[in-house]
């Protein structure tokens, strides 16, 4: 994808992620356990941190300066993350998660065309070169990481997880 292509992508995946989100009440953000021990407000605060670890990431990639989840395992930064902010309220979260999102999408907009596929001279662990653009590669099912999560919620939602259903 170009850039055009990918900030049109990752901004329809956060208005489906947002339609979600604003659709449940507030005690419905903190009540249910989505993934695994996540609530919503938890992955939303999972989501604010890698919308600033990627903003982070497109300035070290341009110096071609190494990138941690390159090469490590992003579990604990997840954990360390919604940790972090398990003391802020719903609201502070859902802002942090919308500023974010718009700070990453100001910052490959900010970046010309020539450089969103420039080689860091990096390769992730596939062996495909680090570029910007791989940095917002990511799928799963053809969603990106915002869209993973929206399905997530929704699929939670929508599923007979008591097996209650009358047929």
């Amino acid at each position: 994808m170009n850039k055009e292509e990918t900030v049109e992508f990752l901004q329809e995946e956060h208005r489906k992620l947002d339609f979600v989100i604003t659709s449940l009440h507030l005690e419905e953000l903190v009540q249910y356990h989505i993934v695994k021990a996540w609530t919503i407000k938890d992955i939303l605060a999972h989501l604010a941190a890698w919308n600033q670890e990627l903003t982070k990431a497109i300035g070290l990639v341009l110096d071609k300066k190494d990138i941690w989840f390159r090469t490590k395992n992003e579990e604990e930064f997840n954990k360390i993350q919604v940790t972090l902010r398990k003391s802020r309220s719903v609201a502070e979260v859902i802002d942090e998660w919308e500023n974010s999102f718009t700070k990453m999408i100001e910052k490959i907009e900010s970046i010309s065309d020539d450089l969103w596929n420039f080689d860091s001279g990096f390769k992730w662990k596939d062996g495909n070169n680090v570029t910007v653009s791989s940095l917002f590669g990511w799928r799963k099912r053809n969603l990106g990481h915002e869209g993973w999560h929206a399905f997530q919620i929704k699929d939670y939602f929508e599923s007979d997880r008591c097996t209650c259903r009358v047929y």
